[in-house]
């Protein structure tokens, strides 16, 4: 396996083996990764922790399984699947959303960096109005 696929492996798995500190493990100090979909950003292993536990405590089930990965040196897009049920407050920058109960799926593609062994750059895409609807917050 390519050094850097092994990087962004860890870092999504993490996710779903509930260890954020084996994907604090390969994010750089001054690491920048955004959720182009929430229009937000975390700077290095503290915004990770903070966006884990905002994730976690929303989807307390949550699965993150990695589908794909394509590597061109230190750069890697790595294809996911995000799942869980709603049963926690979902914070983001348009506010909390309470608990609604339901499952969802959703499929998305990260475009990552790595430098020196560590994560330095992210992009997270994925389609937030699919998951509003899976959520009942939208119709």
């Amino acid at each position: 396996m390519h050094p850097t696929e092994k990087i962004v492996r860890q870092f999504h798995e993490s996710w779903d083996m509930r260890d954020p500190e084996r994907g604090v493990a390969v994010i750089a100090e001054d690491c920048r990764f955004e959720d182009v979909a929430r229009g937000e950003r975390q700077i290095g292993p503290d915004g990770y922790r903070m966006d884990y536990a905002r994730w976690r405590a929303a989807f307390p089930d949550g699965e993150v399984k990695v589908t794909n990965v394509i590597v061109d040196g230190d750069r890697a897009v790595v294809e996911f699947v995000n799942r869980g049920t709603h049963t926690g407050p979902l914070q983001s920058s348009l506010g909390t959303f309470p608990p609604s109960g339901r499952r969802q799926e959703t499929r998305y593609c990260s475009v990552m960096r790595i430098k020196n062994g560590k994560v330095v750059e992210g992009r997270d895409y994925y389609d937030a109005a699919t998951v509003a609807r899976q959520l009942g917050l939208v119709d």
